[in-house]
């Protein structure tokens, strides 16, 4: 389960993309502990109904950030 300082970084790093703050916070929600990647490794964000709202490149879940 994602952390509440998790969960924050995570918003942060949305917003960084351009997103408000409100937005971010759905998306991440959304994103959750298990995100869902796409061919080009982008984290797809979709919502309850599995409508795609957006591909995001966001670094806390590229390929070997856990171990860094």
């Amino acid at each position: 389960m994602m952390t509440e300082d998790g969960f924050r970084q995570l918003v942060a790093e949305i917003m960084a993309l351009g997103y408000d703050a409100g937005t971010a916070a759905q998306y991440a929600g959304y994103i959750g502990d298990t995100p869902i990647r796409d061919q080009d490794d982008n984290i797809v964000v979709q919502d309850d109904h599995g409508k795609v709202l957006a591909r995001l490149k966001l670094k806390s879940f590229e390929r070997g950030a856990a171990e860094e």
